[in-house]
């Protein structure tokens, strides 16, 4: 079991330079054959155990297995004693979630601290067809398909080519100690009913299934890198500045799989992407909802947007100026000339104004359905949903228009266009210069 550990190891870009690695340690059986297995090979290591607090005095053994064993083998011990419960209290995540973020977050730490090159996880060849399987039931993408990858960034699985009876048989010839837990029997936990249930009924099936299993993930992980090269490719070529293009999206070779990559990150799973494609062919204003983003057919396009996406009101500034020192009319969208006699405004040609409060006849709000306004340059009545439409606005877009009014006036569309009542003449006497940050 050495031999093949140190190819292993060798593989995944860690020859024994002498550098310590970091090894996470819960005192199970699979971790502490990890880190015994590292240095049986003559790799440095340090520990990194987490006690969640979860299971009271057997949550403290295993902390004192673990530090007691590193302690007879010299070697650093780093302890994170996480308020679990508490701040799963605080968060909308479950335990588990909380209890993930919390170690994770501390493996980082103590790679960046002391310059580990990386963490060594202790998950195994049973874990990954385990994770194989509630992926699929989930239904994953082919990055699921590869159970959990040997390596990814800082993190590594030297053990992924093992099985846990291989682990167990290395645990008792080399009178490793480790503690069980418990919780690992209660199948309510979905792996330990995949680990439980699902897969002796898959071995009573097919005696080999097991092996087949992870045959699929080796070869998934090894086929992930060209597939990842053909999602950013893909990518590239149906991504539009506002969002996905239809038209594009139809004529590629896997529209389906290549729009669950594309929404995967934003909530949506393989249920969630069946429902987008139906709408491709719906009308314009069909929407999908996630739990935390929307995806909107608009036109030719899907828009992407979150759920619960801040509003950001424009930050206004004033500034008032007499005529003769504008030396041109032509501004940048995001500014506004006005005729400061039109909107009542008078002051200081020096005076600067930074609030909209500042000036009573003013109002910041967002539009709705019959507001109509004098385009800049028109002379006649436009309703705004149809300069929208001549603009080729979204519903998205639409809905993040602000508009600035003067005595319930529609003066600017803020970044777009001016009302022609409120421009500036020949006969202007003073400027009001408008200046939004959107």
């Amino acid at each position: 079991m050495q031999s093949r550990f140190l190819e292993s190891m060798q593989r995944l870009g860690f020859p024994n330079n002498g550098k310590p690695i970091l090894v996470a340690v819960s005192s199970g059986v699979d971790s502490m054959v990890l880190a015994s297995l590292l240095l049986e090979s003559g790799y440095a290591v340090a520990i990194a155990h987490c006690n969640y607090q979860l299971r009271g005095i057997d949550s403290d053994a295993d902390e004192v297995l673990v530090e007691n064993w590193c302690s007879k083998q010299n070697i650093p011990f780093h302890l994170n004693k996480v308020q679990t419960k508490q701040l799963t209290e605080d968060s909308t995540s479950s335990i588990q979630m909380v209890a993930r973020e919390e170690r994770y977050s501390f493996f980082e730490k103590l790679m960046d601290e002391y310059d580990y090159p990386a963490t060594a996880l202790a998950h195994h060849a049973n874990d990954r067809v385990e994770s194989l399987l509630m992926n699929v039931l989930r239904g994953t993408g082919f990055r699921g398909f590869q159970g959990m990858p040997a390596k990814r960034d800082n993190y590594v699985r030297p053990l992924l080519g093992f099985t846990k009876e291989e682990i167990r048989e290395y645990a008792k010839l080399k009178n490793v100690p480790f503690r069980e837990d418990a919780s690992n029997q209660k199948t309510h936990y979905q792996r330990n009913w995949v680990r439980l249930r699902l897969l002796p009924m898959l071995r009573a099936y097919d005696e080999s299934s097991f092996d087949k299993l992870i045959g699929f993930a080796e070869w998934a992980e090894s086929e992930y890198r060209n597939y990842e090269t053909w999602v950013e490719q893909q990518r590239g070529e149906i991504t539009t500045e506002n969002g996905i293009s239809i038209e594009k999206l139809q004529q590629s070779n896997a529209p389906f799989t290549l729009l669950k990559e594309l929404l995967e990150p934003t909530g949506f799973n393989s249920g969630r992407v069946s429902e987008v494609m139906d709408i491709v062919d719906s009308n314009s204003g069909a929407e999908v909802l996630s739990e935390s983003h929307r995806v909107l057919k608009n036109r030719d396009e899907l828009l992407i947007s979150e759920l619960n996406e801040k509003e950001h009101k424009p930050t206004l500034r004033f500034e008032t100026m007499g005529r003769g020192e504008l030396k041109s009319l032509k501004t940048e969208s995001n500014v506004a000339l006005l005729d400061m006699s039109s909107v009542g405004a008078y002051g200081n040609t020096s005076e600067t104004k930074t609030s909209v409060t500042e000036f009573p006849n003013f109002q910041l709000r967002k539009w709705k359905q019959g507001d109509k306004f004098k385009p800049l340059g028109m002379n006649g009545w436009k309703l705004l949903s149809d300069f929208f439409i001549d603009q080729k606005l979204s519903v998205i877009q639409k809905n993040k228009v602000w508009l600035l009014t003067c005595r319930g006036e529609i003066v600017w569309v803020v970044g777009m266009r001016l009302d022609n009542r409120f421009k500036v003449t020949d006969s202007t006497q003073k400027v009001l210069k408008i200046s939004a940050e959107i």
